[in-house]
C-alpha cells in the first residue's frame, strides 16, 4: 500500500463526459481520461483492505487492490500482468462493465465516494497498449481444434482462453463483423467499435481464425473438430404479459440498439 492515508486526503475524481459541443458533432465515445498524474493518485485511494469486497464483488476475480498499487507506484506493465491474469479483455469491461467491485467498495461504504476502479481498469490496458505491452504471444500447439459459435463476449472469451492453452480455435459469426453483442448491442458513446477491431487483430496475429457471414445450426455442428463450444448468447428476447404491451411504440431493446449499424458505427 503505497499511501495508507490518500483516501483521507484525496477525493474522488472522475473523468467525466467531453464537452457538449464536442460530443453532439459525434458518435464516439464520451467519457474522458484523466492524466497520468490524476490517474495515480485515484489509484492511491485504495485502501487495499484486509477484506476486499472489490475482490469479492468482481465475477471475473479481478484484484483491484493489486493492480491500483501498481499504477500508484507508475508501475503499468505490472499493473497489466495482474489484471490480464484475470480479465482477458480489460478494455471492454473497463467502459461498459457496471462496476459492482466500487459499489462493494469499502470507501463507497462508508463515505459513498470508492475508488475509481472502473476507470483505473481502463487506463491499464490503455497504457499497454500504447506502450507496446500488448503483443500477439505464440502457444505450444496440442494438435486438438475447437469450433466456437458466436463472437460475442463469451465466444471471444472463450476463444482467446482455448487459444491461449494451445487449442486450434475457429470462431464462427453469422453477422459480417465480430462482437455480437459488443458491436450489435452497444453504442458507439460507450464503447467505440476500433477498440473490437484492435483486440481482434491481436487474437488473429496469435492464431484464432474467424469466419464471418457463417450462420450456423446447432443441431448440424460443421464437422472436423474436436470440440464445440456454443457462444450463441440470448437473440430471443423474452417478451412480458403485461399490460401495455401490445401498444404502439413499445419494442425490445435489442431491436432499437441493433439499429446503430445503419449509422455505419459498427466500423
Amino acid at each position: 500500500m503505497g499511501n495508507p492515508k490518500a483516501f483521507l486526503t484525496v477525493p474522488r475524481q472522475e473523468a467525466g463526459y467531453r464537452p457538449i459541443h464536442e460530443r453532439v458533432a459525434d458518435f464516439g465515445e464520451v467519457e474522458q481520461t484523466l492524466n497520468t498524474s490524476d490517474r495515480r493518485l485515484q489509484a492511491s485511494r485504495c485502501m487495499e483492505c484486509g477484506v476486499p469486497f472489490c475482490h469479492w464483488a468482481c465475477p471475473l476475480g479481478n484484484r483491484p487492490p493489486e493492480f491500483q498499487d501498481a499504477i500508484y507506484k507508475g508501475e503499468w506493465k505490472m499493473a497489466y500482468d495482474i489484471l490480464t491474469a484475470t480479465n482477458d479483455f480489460p478494455e471492454f469491461t473497463g467502459r461498459i462493465c457496471p462496476a459492482l467491485c466500487e459499489k462493494s467498495c469499502v470507501l463507497k461504504l462508508s463515505m459513498n465516494a470508492p475508488v475509481t476502479i472502473r476507470e483505473d481498469e481502463c487506463s491499464v490496458i490503455e497504457a499497454a497498449f500504447r506502450e507496446g505491452y500488448v503483443q500477439p504471444q505464440h502457444y505450444e500447439r496440442k494438435g486438438k481444434s475447437v469450433a466456437v459459435i458466436g463472437s460475442g463476449p463469451a465466444g471471444l472469451a472463450a476463444a482467446n482462453q482455448l487459444n491461449h492453452r494451445g487449442y486450434d480455435v475457429t470462431v464462427f459469426e453469422q453477422h459480417e463483423y465480430v462482437g455480437g453483442l459488443l458491436r450489435f448491442g452497444i453504442p458507439n458513446f460507450k464503447l467505440q467499435k476500433t477498440v473490437i477491431d484492435r483486440r481482434i487483430k491481436v487474437m488473429e496475429a496469435e492464431g484464432v481464425t474467424f469466419q464471418v457471414n457463417t450462420p450456423i445450426d446447432v443441431e448440424n455442428l460443421p464437422a472436423g473438430f474436436d470440440a464445440y463450444c456454443i457462444c450463441t448468447g440470448t437473440p430471443q428476447a423474452r417478451d412480458l404479459n403485461v399490460p401495455g404491451r401490445e401498444l404502439k411504440g413499445v419494442h425490445f431493446a435489442l431491436e432499437l440498439l441493433s439499429q446503430q449499424k445503419d449509422r455505419k458505427s459498427v466500423v
